[in-house]
C-alpha cells in the first residue's frame, strides 16, 4: 500500500517541483 501510495505521488510532487523551478528560472 505505502509503495502505491509513493509510486503515485512522488511523481506528483517531482512534476510539481520542475515546473516551478523552470518557472522560477524564466
Amino acid at each position: 500500500m505505502y509503495v502505491i501510495f509513493v509510486h503515485i505521488i512522488a511523481p506528483v510532487i517531482s512534476g510539481c517541483a520542475v515546473a516551478y523551478f523552470t518557472y522560477w528560472l524564466s
